[in-house]
């Protein structure tokens, strides 16, 4: 539809009078902006700002994901015709009416660095544009008529749209859960790639919102987020966050030695990080990514937990997501290859609650690779060519960090009440509705999130059981050992503390596998890198002995046989290198069904049970994660082994 001409000139200095209503100057004359309706001889806009119209209908299309060697059971994602829900046009006499008018009249002359783009002979809707980008007048984005487009540094709001055949939630919750369409992978060179607590400081979002820790910081992120370190060895305090955030902030030239601060290690970690995940995936080719949370620094998205409807992602979302995530793992053997997904401590807010993290889980609805449908969730991978599948349940365990006190931990506590702002909620969304009630909202969804994995898990015949969760290996250890022993679980994959590492104490849960792979540098390492130490990792037998451990991720290559886990530096080396085998369980589907056979007379288990028998007694402390099947005159005989004592012989 064309411009409506007023009748009106221009003013001499290029501008439409205010008595013209919502209107521009083209070519010398005025004319109603799109949008507008020209009555009673002036442009009038009733209702304020108007949108587009809401989504079109979806259509449905072929995948183009690329290199992504994953196809679904389900339909496959429908396209929708990209438009911004948020734009629109300033009714006359607002704000940002006001603003324009004036920047057409004054401002451009007076300031013109003010208004990058902009000349006086530009429409108004390219002031507007302006505006909208500096976060100035409270302007909305022009419709149409604006400045070139920026996706990068000034994406648009999106609606969001069925992904994989499976709606858009009503609430973050809904989807509590799901199993996911089911994966199909092909081939024999099968690799998973993990990593954890990756996602840097944004800067300077639209809008004007801003992540800034230090001076320098306002630039286009990521930025890595500076955090206290301690001692490898004593566990000793080294360097207070304040230290740290100076370093980063003097270039360090205020930097005590004892913060062991590099900057060419720490500033640009999270990209040295990607670089080799990168370089790797060229290689390697992985089919998915198990990511363990703490996305985005300091608080998770910016924003309000509700504040955006899960029908939509807006502009301030996608911009942190660009800069931080799409912009930063993309290349060949990347691009379009799922993110399995989990919310980590700061993703909830860090030290509040009512951060915008509902919107990573509405991107699940606009991304070809984000999956975070919900708190927790399940997704099933099949690879055909090699006749085994695997279940990874991904689970919500930042109870850890929701003390019931709101007083304890300040600057850690999700609950607490330093941080969170009075009045603080997300019931409208189905969050925690205070700050008092919020130890024991994270506390439900746990038990919640635990029950359905341990039902997940008992019914599985899948050959591998793998568990995502963000808090590290040595958390509720005696329910993740029930987990292993009982119910067959094959490995755990975690993050939350800064490094990368198998964990040193496995008897504790049970003989489970578990690392740690919270080294992806979006906040400083635990410890201080050592630069000098081509691998920059020592192994370690014990907690204790911990003395190096900085930035990387890790390589999972699948098999039926085994999982074969590497543990890539920033360098790019193979650091460490561990191998797990299936592990039945004892109360599963699969044990049920699993043959029951008798120990030759000799072999190391039968010599294990005739000890058993006769001197074995309690407790046994070299025999953990001791599993036998056996008949035996038609009976079966499980020997448990629990909390090193044999509790069960029949």
């Amino acid at each position: 539809m064309g411009l409506r001409r007023t009748g009106a000139a221009c003013s001499v200095r290029g501008y439409c009078e205010e008595s013209q209503g919502p209107a521009m100057c083209l070519e010398g004359n005025c004319f109603c902006l799109e949008g507008s309706v020209f009555q009673n001889g002036k442009c009038q806009e009733p209702g304020g700002v108007v949108s587009p119209g809401g989504p079109t209908e979806a259509k449905e299309v072929s995948s183009t994901s690329g290199e992504m060697l994953t196809t679904t059971e389900e339909p496959e994602d429908e396209e929708e015709e990209e438009v911004d829900p948020d734009c629109g046009i300033p009714k006359a006499g607002s704000d940002c009416f006001k603003k324009v008018k004036w920047a057409m009249s004054d401002g451009i002359y007076a300031n013109p660095s003010w208004y990058p783009g902009v000349t006086p002979q530009s429409p108004f809707t390219m002031f507007q544009d302006s505006l909208y980008r500096s976060g100035e007048g409270g302007c909305p984005r022009p419709c149409s008529g604006g400045l070139p487009p920026d996706p990068l540094h000034y994406p648009t709001s999106v609606l969001t749209r069925k992904m994989r055949g499976i709606k858009p939630p009503k609430h973050p919750f809904e989807y509590n859960g799901i199993e996911w369409p089911k994966m199909t992978i092909r081939g024999t060179n099968t690799h998973v790639f993990a990593v954890g607590d990756w996602g840097g400081l944004a800067g300077t979002l639209p809008h004007n919102s801003q992540i800034i820790q230090y001076k320098g910081g306002q630039t286009m992120g990521p930025h890595t987020m500076g955090r206290y370190r301690t001692n490898a060895k004593t566990h000793d305090l080294s360097c207070t966050t304040p230290e740290m955030a100076d370093c980063f902030g003097t270039n360090g030239t205020d930097c005590p030695a004892r913060c062991g601060w590099l900057k060419d290690v720490d500033v640009p970690a999270q990209h040295l990080v990607a670089d080799q995940m990168i370089k790797r995936a060229k290689a390697n080719n992985p089919d998915y990514l198990l990511n363990v949370g703490d996305n985005f620094y300091w608080g998770g998205i910016f924003g309000k937990c509700g504040e955006t409807p899960m029908s939509k992602v807006n502009d301030v979302t996608r911009a942190q997501f660009n800069w931080i995530y799409e912009n930063v793992y993309k290349g060949p053997g990347l691009d379009g290859k799922p993110w399995l997904s989990v919310l980590g401590n700061h993703d909830w807010g860090g030290r509040e609650m009512d951060a915008a993290w509902d919107q990573q889980i509405a991107y699940t609805w606009v991304s070809k690779r984000w999956v975070l449908p919900a708190p927790y969730w399940m997704q099933t991978v099949d690879y055909v060519d090699q006749g085994f599948t695997v279940e990874i349940l991904m689970i919500d365990s930042n109870i850890e960090d929701a003390d019931e006190d709101t007083s304890a931990n300040p600057e850690h506590n999700i609950c607490g009440k330093l941080h969170n702002p009075p009045g603080s909620s997300c019931a409208k969304i189905g969050g925690p509705s205070s700050i008092e009630s919020c130890h024991d909202w994270f506390q439900k969804l746990w038990d919640e999130g635990a029950t359905w994995a341990t039902e997940k898990l008992q019914k599985s015949e899948a050959h591998w059981q793998i568990m995502v969760t963000h808090f590290p290996c040595g958390h509720k250890t005696k329910f993740y050992k029930e987990m292993h022993l009982k119910y067959g679980l094959d490995l755990l994959v975690t993050g939350h503390a800064h490094y990368q590492l198998m964990y040193w104490s496995p008897e504790k849960l049970g003989g489970l596998k578990c690392f740690i792979t919270g080294g992806g540098g979006g906040i400083t390492s635990e410890n201080n890198v050592e630069v000098d130490n081509p691998d920059d990792h020592q192994p370690f037998e014990s907690e204790s002995d911990v003395d190096a451990l900085r930035y990387g991720f890790f390589d999972l290559t699948m098999t039926k046989e085994s999982i074969k886990i590497e543990s890539i530096n920033w360098r790019g080396n193979v650091i460490e290198t561990e191998t797990v085998e299936p592990y039945l369980g004892t109360e599963t589907r699969k044990a049920e069904l699993e043959p029951c056979v008798i120990p030759k007379p000799g072999s190391d288990c039968y010599k294990v049970i005739q000890w058993a028998m006769k001197d074995g007694g309690s407790p046994w402390t070299h025999f953990w994660g001791l599993r036998h099947q056996l008949k035996n005159m038609g009976t079966k005989i499980y020997i448990y082994i629990w909390e090193y004592h044999v509790i069960k012989i029949f």
